[in-house]
């Protein structure tokens, strides 16, 4: 952790010290400022996911956006030049990813892992570019964080060993995700949407107490969420 922060320390005294000199060079006019401070809860976490994540794509593109939206708050650039170059940027990074990401096959990507967290056995999976089925069939079921983008993913629950509650945290982006239980396990929905939703297809919803539950939360981004028996 402390390699980490000394690497990340290290790159923004390095990109401070450019581009003062770039200012001073008159290439630019670059002058220290508060305006705009807020992007850096962006590009300093992506900075430090560039540096610690296998995954090198994403950070660089929240880097990209990172410094977009500062450069729009500090009217160097307008907000619409920032939009269009975002998107650009979105598209390249992608195409990137399809072209060197190792997992990619004609299936797309598919990775998931246990950890242990809270006593709990908490299944991290993440799908893209593909469509994939995820059976919970026959194991006990104790919680999931799930990331799905430019996909489709199905999570079934029939015959999963939930006792009490479980969790199921979503992360949906350009994907659909459809989540099957069974008609004796009730559902708990907070998930926060934006250009996407949840939709309930349940034939019956049930909410007694003491049944195990299933406990959805997350969010989606132009993409959508349906639950069915």
């Amino acid at each position: 952790m402390k390699q980490s922060f000394k690497i990340i320390l290290g790159l923004v005294l390095i990109i401070v010290g450019l581009l003062w000199i770039l200012s001073i060079l008159g290439v630019f006019n670059f002058e220290f400022s508060t305006k705009g401070w807020w992007a850096l809860f962006i590009i300093v976490p992506c900075i430090y996911g560039l540096i610690t994540d296998k995954d090198k794509i994403g950070p660089c593109i929240g880097i990209g956006m990172g410094v977009l939206l500062l450069l729009a708050a500090r009217d160097i650039i307008t907000w619409r030049m920032m939009w269009q170059i975002g998107l650009a940027l979105i598209i390249i990074g992608f195409g990137l990813k399809i072209l060197f990401w190792k997992s990619w096959n004609q299936h797309g990507v598919f990775e998931q892992k246990t950890v242990l967290r809270d006593g709990k056995d908490i299944r991290r999976i993440e799908s893209s570019f593909g469509k994939q089925s995820i059976s919970f069939a026959g194991e006990k079921f104790e919680g999931a964080e799930i990331q799905s983008s430019f996909g489709g993913l199905i999570l079934d629950f029939h015959g999963a060993g939930i006792e009490g509650e479980a969790s199921l945290d979503l992360n949906v982006g350009f994907s659909g995700v459809t989540i099957i239980v069974p008609e004796d396990l009730s559902v708990k929905i907070a998930v926060s949407s934006g250009f996407g939703g949840v939709t309930d297809n349940r034939r019956s919803k049930i909410d007694a107490s003491g049944t195990p539950c299933l406990v959805i939360t997350g969010k989606v981004g132009f993409g959508g969420v349906e639950i069915r028996n």
